[in-house]
């Protein structure tokens, strides 16, 4: 390895993301129901409430399969 690889090797970063959150139900509902209000909307409603875009989309599939 080169210098440059060594020094950046030598930087490790810890980042504590804090306890796992419970959302109820009526919780996932009122978020699924923002992100569905608008186009685009889903990255705006997960940072809003603080979790990732991914769960936000997954939330929405489960609302909607439950739906049809």
């Amino acid at each position: 390895m080169d210098s440059h690889t060594i020094s950046t090797l030598n930087r490790l970063e810890v980042v504590d993301t804090g306890r796992r959150r419970r959302w109820s139900e009526e919780e996932k509902a009122l978020m699924v129901l923002e992100s569905l209000s608008e186009p685009r909307l889903v990255a705006a409603t997960a940072r809003r409430y603080g979790l990732s875009r991914t769960l936000l989309v997954t939330w929405r599939r489960a609302f909607a399969a439950t739906r049809t």
